[in-house]
């Protein structure tokens, strides 16, 4: 459990800053290889290491804003539209942010904001505006393996699931911009 754990934290810290696959991943893969209390546990972590990349966001933002916006600007999914509803999500508080969590808006292009705001405070509230969407899933996907526990095997959720995110992104990228 712990190798998983800490897959789970560089995980959610890369995503935090750069990558573009969310920590949902394996916070759900965890739910249902190990049950729901895992999940909840791998949801905790995932939240408080995404600290660590909210940190790497306003550090290179603060040195280099523009050249964080541009690489920002070039992953997937990720348009000068969005960082625009990012950033006024943003100005609109921490409330805003967290909806924004489940919205589909990735929490570096908030960090990038808060770099321009020069507000270091942010990274202290990862955590907290993370960890409501990450127990969300870690919970949904905990109950759905225990429905079909009866059905399929471990393997065969974990297969399940597997394609369930695969399609997801499929969909994602395929409705975002570029």
């Amino acid at each position: 459990m712990i190798a998983a754990l800490s897959i789970v934290a560089g995980w959610s810290a890369a995503e935090a800053a750069i990558f573009f696959l969310v920590a949902d991943i394996p916070i759900s893969w965890i739910a249902v290889r190990s049950g729901t209390k895992a999940g909840m546990l791998a949801a905790v972590v995932a939240a408080f290491a995404s600290v660590l990349g909210t940190l790497a966001v306003l550090v290179w933002a603060g040195r280099d804003p523009a050249g964080t916006a541009a690489a920002m600007a070039l992953l997937p999914g990720i348009d000068p539209a969005l960082v625009a509803e990012a950033a006024g999500r943003y100005r609109q508080g921490s409330l805003a942010v967290l909806a924004g969590a489940f919205s589909g808006i990735p929490f570096k292009l908030f960090a990038l904001e808060a770099a321009q705001h020069r507000d270091l405070g942010f990274m202290l509230l990862a955590p907290l505006l993370r960890l409501p969407r990450f127990l969300a899933v870690a919970l949904f996907a905990g109950a759905v393996s225990r429905l079909l526990a009866k059905r399929m095997t471990v393997r065969q959720r974990l297969m399940l699931l597997a394609w369930l995110w695969v399609a997801f992104y499929a969909i994602y990228f395929s409705i975002m911009p570029r």
